[in-house]
């Protein structure tokens, strides 16, 4: 019995934490994280760039492993465009919409800066483009047809960043993943430019936009997205469809998060448009399109002239050539190649001024 109350006299006596105390502790903490804070944010970013870049690395080995041992590319990959069921030749593909990075609305299909750096165009393709794709094992597609928020769209089409096209009313949605035959006629994402199916194409040329490129040598390719149902994965050679670490952490903003195929610029295409944009050539002769381009880091706006001088950035000029089969380059649904080339973003003299 009175080893009972000698414990519990002790227990009586041992003295706690003051309200006080407890306030001065939670300060301190408090002044701990606003100071860790920051530096782990910038760990994560730097950890989703890496992850991003490793998938990247991945699939460009996959492909290249793919490629040699069956000297094609993988079948079925997406179609990044919305189909009219109901509209007729000539009008039935649009690009998707583009998040207007609001993410308390509804999310949008692409997002911001996979199409500012790209400038998506719907091209409609010619029997020879159809041809040479089929001939490189691009025989189906899947048309991604994801309608979210086009009736806004068409709306309000200055609150979305899609200035290559005017927004046209979907008047029947075709069903999601539609499944289509490479063919003349289809409508198919190209960087840049793309061309109606008129049997003499009139082709369309971003202007306007002269900043905030991703690669200038992605303009004229074609841009087909890598998802489950790609034969790269259905055949074994990855598991599963890889999906950008960025675009989850965004996934209130855009729905799309697949890793893109950027196709070679085809042999077929240049002869169509290389006569169509001369003025967009650097030095107007008939050696084919050369555009002057400068790199500059992200965040900063270049002046100036497109010129070695220029010290705002790195200054390349690039032709728009037919490529081999085998250039082929992947992006991210956030429009970053891999490796990057030169800089975080490019401005382009899209109308041979030689002024930025």
């Amino acid at each position: 019995m009175e080893k009972k109350q000698v414990q519990k006299k002790k227990i009586n006596n041992q003295k706690g934490f003051t309200l006080l105390e407890i306030l001065v502790v939670l300060t301190i903490m408090g002044f701990l994280i606003a100071m860790v804070a920051p530096r782990l944010a910038g760990i994560s970013g730097g950890a989703v760039d890496t992850v991003c870049d490793t998938n990247q690395n991945r699939m460009v080995t996959y492909m290249s492993s793919f490629f040699e041992q069956t000297n094609r590319y993988p079948n079925k990959l997406t179609n990044l465009v919305v189909r009219d069921d109901a509209a007729a030749a000539l009008a039935d593909y649009q690009i998707p919409v583009v998040s207007d990075q609001d993410p308390d609305n509804e999310a949008e299909v692409f997002a911001n800066e996979f199409y500012s750096r790209n400038h998506l165009n719907i091209h409609y393709l010619t029997s020879e483009e159809a041809a040479v794709l089929r001939n490189m094992g691009i025989v189906k597609v899947f048309n991604l047809n994801d309608y979210s928020r086009f009736s806004d769209y068409v709306t309000t089409p200055a609150d979305f960043n899609n200035d290559e096209q005017a927004p046209v009313a979907i008047g029947t949605e075709a069903s999601a993943m539609e499944e289509v035959d490479v063919a003349a006629g289809v409508g198919v994402a190209m960087v840049g430019m793309g061309a109606d199916g008129a049997a003499t194409p009139a082709w369309t040329l971003t202007t306007g936009s002269e900043t905030g490129w991703g690669e200038p040598e992605f303009f004229g390719r074609i841009v087909l997205g890598m998802g489950p149902e790609c034969s790269l994965i259905t055949s074994g050679v990855i598991a599963n469809a890889a999906h950008c670490p960025g675009g989850i952490q965004n996934a209130d903003n855009c729905t799309y998060n697949d890793y893109n195929l950027v196709v070679p610029r085809l042999e077929a295409t240049i002869d169509s448009f290389d006569a169509a944009i001369t003025a967009m050539d650097a030095d107007g002769t008939t050696d084919g399109v050369q555009i002057d381009c400068l790199a500059y880091a992200e965040g900063t706006t270049p002046t100036g002239n497109y010129d070695a001088a220029n010290t705002d950035g790195t200054y390349r000029q690039f032709t728009l050539e037919a490529q081999e089969t085998w250039q082929f380059a992947t992006m991210c649904p956030e429009g970053h190649k891999y490796p990057a080339d030169d800089g975080d973003e490019w401005a382009i003299d899209l109308d041979a001024s030689g002024a930025i």
